[in-house]
């Protein structure tokens, strides 16, 4: 397969990746994130986002070796290049159901949020259909149209971090007694489960062709998550001290829980503002997996881009209209961040290992 030729118009600087890597990992999980966390590893929380932040680092290392070793490729050539036509494109169909997935699973949480929140008659189908419409006006401008909207979305949501000082004053410091009281198991849990926050990293395989400085991307990429796990650890941090460990466990929706007792003096329920700009902050998610899901059939059956864009917000759509409980949606939400666990995490460390076995044969062959 040729490398691939991407336009110089189409190429954007590395220090870009850093907000491509947090804007997609910040998504809807982060508003209730402490919650699980805390059901696995209790008042120990907090080490179980460490030991997850460090699964992180080393999938970052194991996604830029691949993509450093392949130069321009992203991974639905990659695949095809390791593996062969045939598996290679099961395997990139096998991530285009797990993008779709993912994009539907957003857009189910966010939907939910804004009909417990702000409007409760709303239906769930008028919600997503708002939703992937913006998405298909986003991804129709194209890959720097996509980004511009991560680098805007990060600026004008990071803000929103501050107003954790407020329950940061109410917190009771007795709530993390005692310390190291989970088991080691219960610990891996928490980080297993912080994981499904997290997923949206591997956006980078996608992105990659697009980078102008490639050598620097590595670098953007950790600085990314490591913004992300600070922000996990502190919202963490911040909720575990400020609710009780029962009263954590039924508030479903801590962070947004927390912004209740925010008021300013022309704004009282401050969460209502809090809600709507969580658009904002999802926005990047959608667009980046809908933009990723489309360029992955496109490279599987040969077509037009714009035609899958289509196509998989259709699918999306028709598949969203089913989800009307809460419980069907946990469920679903739980089944795409198992999947997306092994699909991302266990999948680029082993890609690694097999494109590493690959290189080192390549290097025994070629003639001295």
């Amino acid at each position: 397969m040729s490398t691939t030729n991407v336009k110089k118009s189409f190429l954007f600087s590395a220090y870009l990746v850093f907000f491509i890597i947090h804007t997609n990992q910040t998504g809807v999980g982060i508003a209730g994130v402490q919650r699980i966390i805390f059901m696995e590893a209790g008042q120990d929380a907090w080490i179980s986002i460490i030991i997850s932040y460090i699964g992180m680092a080393i999938v970052v290392f194991s996604m830029c070796y691949i993509l450093k070793t392949f130069k321009s490729k992203d991974l639905f050539q990659i695949h095809k290049l390791v593996f062969g036509k045939w598996i290679g494109n099961t395997l990139n169909l096998v991530f285009v159901f797990y993008l779709l997935a993912g994009l539907m699973s957003i857009l189910l949480n966010y939907t939910e949020i804004v009909q417990a929140w702000v409007f409760p008659d709303l239906e769930t189908w008028a919600i997503v259909l708002i939703l992937l419409l913006i998405s298909i006006y986003g991804v129709y401008g194209g890959i720097k149209t996509i980004v511009g909207v991560s680098f805007l979305g990060f600026f004008l949501t990071i803000w929103l971090v501050l107003m954790l000082i407020v329950p940061l004053r109410y917190m009771d410091w007795t709530n993390f007694l005692p310390f190291l009281e989970a088991s080691p198991k219960e610990l891996l849990k928490g980080a297993y489960k912080t994981s499904f926050t997290v997923l949206g990293l591997e956006l980078l395989f996608f992105v990659y062709p697009y980078i102008r400085d490639k050598q620097r991307v590595h670098k953007y990429a950790q600085f990314g998550v490591f913004f992300t796990f600070a922000l996990i650890f502190a919202v963490t941090f911040v909720a575990v001290g400020y609710y009780s460990g029962e009263q954590l466990e039924k508030t479903i929706w801590a962070t947004l829980s927390m912004f209740k007792i925010v008021q300013f003096p022309n704004l009282e329920r401050f969460e209502f503002l809090a809600v709507s700009l969580w658009l904002v902050i999802i926005l990047p998610n959608t667009l980046f997996m809908l933009w990723a899901a489309s360029k992955g059939l496109k490279r599987v059956f040969n077509h037009k881009q714009k035609t899958f864009v289509i196509i998989c917000s259709t699918v999306v759509f028709i598949c969203s209209c089913f989800f009307q409980k809460r419980t069907h949606i946990n469920e679903f939400v739980d089944f795409v961040g198992w999947f997306g666990f092994f699909t991302v995490f266990v999948y680029s460390i082993f890609l690694s290992f097999i494109v590493f076995i690959r290189e080192k044969i390549k290097g025994v062959k070629q003639p001295r």
